[in-house]
């Protein structure tokens, strides 16, 4: 999951107090720091943000799709039509383009594409990217799988170029592959990660180079694309970052000659720089919108699909007991026990006591539905049809005296969830969840506590908090990256929170595989039907996103799953 590092994002000027007119430079400001330069590193939104602009993919995604894909460092994306997708499903040829130079003017080889994946899969930092291939390349979620020895031959089998093309072979088919290349596994060059003491390409020397410190990562702070735009500079100080135009890209150079990132952490400071023409374009979070409507000159789009399970609350089944206050006494009464969450009949229960109806209205301005499960609704698998958990204290009350044969009913509790400091709507998440627990017995209670986001992530990780409300950001636009966190005993939330359901773990492993496109989505509806039966967590709304931007803007490309825009197409009127 990419995390949510910066979900509100403003254009700002480098220099505030100049109005920015001119065309060819775009001024944008950021809600929050960009985390690293390395493109196989980075996982936060905005870090791949700015490494989009600079360093390109095989693929990409074509306009605005989230199932059709064009070139990019490939000449050809791979299909059963043009051949270059085995009728098997396990082995993909990316013809490589030629006369493609990184930004310090050397050409890129079918050596650096290479050498970019193998990066891309052996860097494997902890709470990386790297699994989304590894899982589809070589049937492991973690290089500690298996020996070194044995990881770096699968990788290299895996991997390979013949006649002037990346070949991928894959142990048994992964559909989500393509979207999943289209959004990482970036091409660098290897000389100069080399030059800039990263992993020199050999087998015996990659594990040393596993798992960085993000400092020491090789392109933490330097970068060297083939993309439409080249690095200038870097004030990790004054958190400034200024792109220019790549002259010499292969494709025509870009309409903007320069870009200034700067980060700007006050949302109504970035509205005050809009009024005041400083400021070119914006997106904007929904409980931010009221600070930016009506705003001369300003164009708000709103109803743009969104691709995330958004605010959902979270059940641990298996709690950590050592020394851990936010169970209470651990027992039902005046606290909860460590297992209480595993009784699906008190998840059922919590289920049917939140306001789906209230939290859309109050949380989103009505601009929402109730979810149907983890997949979006603008994603291919959704299931329109399935009925989500109604709002209902009389069947939340039956599910709660058949919870622990009766004790819950009997004993009452008290459980503590937990959400992100600051976020309005999580917080109105749990005030509605402890509002609806509370009307069914005066012997329940929850206490909604505010957390630092890096506070609630450690306790998560830790497996300490019996509940909280967060969100999952998809990574590519398939089903597979929807319910695999949620319901796969290895998935992101469910391997950390104790979930597991054999039926639900061989499901998604056959959807991935399938390459019938009518059987996967068959299987993915019982996934989300699963989603809402077994409620592994309550999953409350479906939104959009919002863009805001001066009207001198054009050329601006929302595609959600790189909601901060591609600045490739964009131009400005003065």
């Amino acid at each position: 999951m990419r995390l949510a590092l910066a979900v509100l994002l403003a254009v700002s000027c480098a220099v505030p107090a100049r109005a920015s007119n001119d065309p060819a430079v775009l001024d944008y400001a950021l809600a929050a720091d960009v985390d690293t330069l390395d493109p196989h590193w980075g996982y936060d939104a905005v870090s791949l943000f700015v490494v989009d602009q600079v360093y390109e993919t095989l693929i990409d995604f074509a306009g605005d799709s989230l199932d059709s894909f064009e070139p990019r460092i490939a000449t050809v994306v791979p299909s059963l039509a043009n051949g270059f997708l085995a009728k098997d499903g396990l082995t993909y040829a990316f013809p490589l383009r030629g006369g493609v130079k990184f930004h310090d003017g050397t050409p890129m080889t079918n050596e650096d594409a290479k050498y970019s994946l193998m990066r891309f899969l052996l860097l494997d930092r902890e709470g990386g990217p790297s699994n989304l291939l590894l899982t589809g390349l070589l049937g492991v979620r973690s290089t500690s799988d298996l020996p070194p020895d044995q990881i770096f031959a699968l990788a290299d089998k895996a991997i390979s170029v013949e006649g002037g093309a990346l070949v991928l072979r894959l142990k048994k088919p992964f559909a989500p592959l393509l979207g999943i290349l289209a959004n990482f596994a970036h091409i660098v060059p290897k000389a100069a990660v080399v030059a800039g003491g990263g992993w020199d390409g050999k087998k015996e020397t990659w594990v040393k180079h596993r798992n960085p410190a993000k400092e020491n990562a090789a392109l933490y702070s330097r970068m060297n694309g083939t993309g439409p735009f080249r690095l200038e500079s870097w004030d990790r100080a004054g958190r400034k970052i200024a792109l220019v135009r790549n002259e010499a890209y292969w494709r025509k150079p870009a309409g903007l000659a320069r870009v200034n990132l700067t980060t700007v952490a006050e949302s109504r400071e970035r509205r005050r720089r809009l009024a005041a023409g400083e400021i070119d374009a914006a997106f904007v979070e929904r409980r931010y919108l009221d600070q930016f409507e009506g705003l001369p000159g300003v164009v708000v789009t709103d109803g743009l699909p969104s691709l995330e399970a958004q605010n959902s609350v979270l059940f641990n089944l298996a709690v950590e007991t050592k020394e851990n206050p936010w169970l209470g006494s651990g027992k039902l009464g005046d606290g909860v026990p460590p297992d209480f969450f595993a009784d699906p009949e008190v998840r059922k229960a919590f289920a049917f006591s939140f306001d789906y109806d209230a939290f859309i209205k109050e949380g989103y301005r009505s601009k929402a539905i109730q979810a149907h499960g983890p997949i979006p609704a603008v994603l291919f698998g959704y299931n329109p049809k399935q009925k989500p958990w109604p709002f209902s204290p009389y069947q939340a009350e039956g599910a709660f005296k058949r919870a622990k044969n009766g004790e819950v009913w009997a004993k009452g509790f008290a459980v503590t969830v937990a959400y992100t400091e600051g976020n309005s709507e999580r917080r109105i998440a749990c005030r509605l969840l402890k509002e609806g627990v509370e009307k069914v017995s005066p012997k329940f209670h929850v206490d909604c506590r505010a957390l630092p986001e890096s506070k609630l992530l450690d306790e998560f990780r830790a497996r300490r908090l019996p509940a909280f409300v967060y969100r999952w950001i998809l990574d590519y636009p398939d089903p597979h990256n929807a319910v695999e966190p949620f319901l796969h005993s290895r998935g992101y939330f469910a391997s950390m929170l104790g979930y597991s359901n054999p039926r639900a773990d061989a499901m998604i492993e056959s959807a991935a595989a399938e390459t019938d496109r009518a059987k996967r989505k068959a299987l993915y509806a019982e996934l989300q039907a699963m989603a809402i039966y077994d409620a592994p967590a309550i999953f409350t709304a479906d939104s959009y996103n919002i863009a805001v931007r001066r009207a001198k803007v054009l050329g601006w490309l929302y595609h959600p799953i790189q909601p901060y825009g591609t600045l490739y197409e964009v131009t400005k009127t003065p």
